[in-house]
């Protein structure tokens, strides 16, 4: 069966890309698992930039701020006033933008594990079983949205992440908390390498977090964390475990082999987060296969690699410098480093000009606490000057 664009993954990444193309070629979207979506691996907090009017559906909050947790006891509090942030219902923000794909003309094939990606003859042709069965399928072009393990990016021979985070989360009910924010953990007895977080997202709050280290546990992080006060009283309604790919490689295609989200390793270094990266890759990505189907030109594939980095890769790349400055840091420097910011006019320019899918934009403004900061970290000086 040949298609010309086969999509692999059906997460928020590969049903853009899909979606993106299928009005205007024929595309199959390949699922592993039978339902988009599940399992969760995700604290499901995305900006408004990746939130599209026929997902609004999967909405359970806004936020407004956040609360930041010092190790030492001090929280510093970011209020914007206005929506920075939105809560969702992960599985089914999945299924709106799967369904949107499949709506707008993609074949999809769910319960379909991909086991062999290969070049031929300028096509790509898949391996899967589906039912017990193993089927070919060939494209044109593909576009691997495969998540950390990614098949086509191994088929492409396209380095994996430079580090690996690895993300416990629990759902609480039972806990009060205040809607409009999300609390922060800092600290190496904490979330060693990263942080935690806490998510109201309606009648529940979502508790997790991140370690640096691959022989840190977070599940005992975690453990730790919710014998804090304001999370004894809560009950354990469900739990989802998961790796984050962080440090994406100088390339984000092969031949016709183009990677997108978690398979491209664009998650943020300083969050974690990858929807926001995923669904823009995913536009750019199907741009250049769209202009490339229509031309025959293969320049127009490699386009996508300026694209991306033009568009966030650079962000990526400072914010991966400036994280690996923080795994450093003792919990004293942490909490100086957070007492920097308690400051009117700071508070003032992360409100009016924050913006969490391009920090980088802050930089020009934060170097005015130069001396403070040269103080606290050369090198961290130096990531914001790159």
């Amino acid at each position: 069966m040949h298609s010309e664009v086969l999509v692999i993954g059906a997460g928020p990444t590969g049903s853009t890309a899909a979606g993106c193309l299928a009005g205007h070629h024929d595309v199959m979207i390949i699922e592993e698992h039978d339902t988009p979506g599940l399992p969760i691996q995700c604290a499901g907090l995305i900006t408004p930039r990746a939130m599209p009017e026929f997902a609004r559906g999967s909405l359970i909050n806004k936020i407004r701020g956040a609360k930041i947790h010092s190790p030492l006891g001090f929280t510093l509090t970011l209020d914007a006033r206005d929506t920075k942030a939105l809560v969702v219902d992960r599985a089914r923000f999945d299924e709106c933008l799967f369904h949107n794909s499949v709506d707008l003309g993609a074949e999809p094939l769910t319960g379909a594990k991909v086991r062999a990606v290969k070049a031929v003859d300028g096509h790509v042709r898949i391996e899967a079983r589906v039912e017990n069965n193993i089927q070919e399928f060939e494209g044109t072009v593909l576009i691997g949205c495969d998540g950390y393990r990614s098949i086509a990016r191994s088929a492409a021979g396209i380095r994996g992440p430079r580090h690996m985070l690895s993300g416990f989360q629990v759902d609480l009910i039972g806990v009060e908390h205040d809607p409009d924010f999300v609390n922060l953990y800092m600290g190496n007895n904490v979330a060693p390498g990263f942080f935690a977080w806490s998510i109201p997202a309606g009648d529940r709050v979502r508790v997790g977090l991140c370690v640096w280290k691959s022989d840190d546990s977070p599940s005992v992080y975690l453990k730790k964390l919710l014998s804090r006060p304001e999370f004894r009283g809560g009950k354990k309604i469900s739990s989802s475990a998961g790796k984050i790919p962080i440090g994406a490689a100088k390339t984000a295609i092969c031949g016709n082999i183009l990677l997108a989200g978690d398979a491209a390793c664009h998650a943020k270094p300083l969050s974690g987060g990858g929807v926001f990266t995923g669904i823009r890759g995913a536009q750019l990505a199907s741009e250049c296969a769209s202009r490339y189907l229509t031309t025959m030109q293969e320049d127009e594939l490699w386009k996508y690699d300026r694209m991306w980095k033009d568009d966030f890769g650079r962000e990526l790349a400072s914010a991966f410098r400036i994280r690996k400055v923080f795994v450093s840091l003792s919990d004293k420097k942490m909490d100086r480093a957070l007492r920097m910011f308690d400051d009117p006019e700071m508070l003032s320019l992360l409100r009016d000009r924050g913006d969490i899918d391009y920090p980088s934009s802050l930089s020009p403004y934060v170097l005015k606490l130069a001396p403070k900061l040269a103080h606290f970290s050369p090198q961290l000086i130096e990531s914001l000057l790159k």
